[in-house]
């Protein structure tokens, strides 16, 4: 009876990737069918992939539940977004759900924070330059650095909270942040002036920053990609 004990938690994480492996393979699987039967005119799949390309969110939010419950919170929000495009692209609902979708990635990074932040402690760092990456999941870190330069920052399917309010830049930083259905936030000191230099895709970048007036302040410049997702400077 112990060794079965031992043995189910193993056997059903087994058993739910192998769940994963099949639904993912069929689902591409059957999408190179359907372009075979549109290259083949049997089946005008091309036609039916404008209307229904969103259950995309759907299947993904869902197999992301499947691996891990902990996840429940992005699964709503993309199962969500899923549901609404599908809705706007029948005609039923007549929504501009790409200016919402950010702000909604935004609220779900918070939440995620709060419920995680008795398991996931700040990261403290010192180092000039950060490297942080978020993947299904929330990541909160504090930088003390006397000479800030910078780094990069990623957030797919997760998000990021980067506290830069003790950290210095002698003149000039640069920090290059990605995002795909994602969110970042970042906090920085009062006397920062912050340059947004990123290119987004369905998504945005907001500064709350108060921002220096002084030419002479300190720049941080944030640069990258933001798909699917938000980025928010605040003091």
């Amino acid at each position: 009876m112990i060794i079965l004990k031992a043995k189910l938690p193993c056997y059903y994480y087994v058993m739910k990737q192998t769940i994963i492996r099949i639904v993912t393979g069929l689902i591409i699987i059957g999408a190179g069918v359907g372009a075979l039967f549109d290259a083949m005119d049997i089946l005008p799949f091309w036609s039916y992939f404008k209307e229904w390309w969103p259950l995309g969110f759907i299947i993904v939010a869902i197999l992301m539940l499947v691996s891990n419950v902990r996840n429940f919170i992005w699964s709503i929000a993309l199962f969500t977004v899923g549901v609404l495009l599908v809705l706007n692209n029948l005609d039923i609902t007549d929504v501009n759900l790409f200016s919402l979708i950010w702000p909604v990635i935004i609220i779900a990074i918070g939440l995620s924070i709060l419920i995680n932040k008795t398991t996931k402690p700040r990261n403290i760092s010192s180092s000039d330059e950060d490297s942080i990456a978020a993947v299904f999941g929330g990541l909160e870190n504090s930088n003390k650095s006397s000479n800030y330069q910078g780094g990069k920052v990623s957030a797919f399917f997760g998000g990021v909270v980067l506290d830069l309010r003790d950290a210095k830049i002698q003149k000039q930083a640069t920090l290059n942040v990605s995002t795909l259905c994602g969110g970042i936030e970042i906090k920085v000191p009062r006397d920062w002036r912050v340059q947004s230099n990123v290119f987004p895709i369905l998504g945005g970048i907001e500064n709350k920053s108060e921002g220096s007036k002084d030419s002479k302040s300190p720049v941080l410049i944030i640069t990258g990609n933001i798909m699917l997702g938000g980025v928010e400077v605040k003091t």
